[in-house]
């Protein structure tokens, strides 16, 4: 489970890499736009791959937490 949380994290950093990156060969630096949008970019995979990542993982876990509420 950790792993896989990890390679998401991974995932959503490289993703922000990359657009910062090709944000700066267009404009020739780096400048605080690319570096927002690279932000808001890395946090759309990020949200994206955990809410893939809790799809899966949902059924083992809700009948836990289900019989946690009716106690």
């Amino acid at each position: 489970m950790n792993k896989e949380i990890f390679w998401n994290l991974i995932n959503a950093l490289l993703a922000g890499l990359i657009s910062l990156t090709s944000s700066s060969l267009v404009v020739g630096e780096i400048t605080l736009k690319g570096f927002f949008i690279a932000v808001i970019i890395a946090s759309s995979v990020g949200v994206v791959q955990f809410k893939n990542y809790w799809d899966a993982e949902k059924p083992e876990y809700c009948p836990k937490l289900f019989n946690l509420i009716k106690m």
